[in-house]
């Protein structure tokens, strides 16, 4: 799966703005200490101020955190 790589300056402007009229972006850390956002966010994007560079951004693998005590 596929994933878009965010600085954390990308991070804090996306934490509390929609991506669409209903759903907030929802920046998260995977294991590598990366965050980053998903396809859905990024292709869904409606927000003016962010559509302009949403869409350069990086697109990574994605890298889960795996908790064990789950397993």
């Amino acid at each position: 799966m596929n994933v878009y790589k965010l600085t954390i300056e990308q991070k804090d402007q996306l934490v509390g703005q929609k991506w669409n009229e209903d759903a907030f972006f929802n920046p998260q850390l995977d294991a590598d200490g990366v965050w980053f956002i998903s396809n859905e966010e990024v292709n869904g994007c409606i927000h003016e101020s962010v559509n302009e560079w949403i869409h350069t951004l990086e697109e990574i693998d994605h890298n889960p955190i795996i908790n064990e005590a789950f397993n």
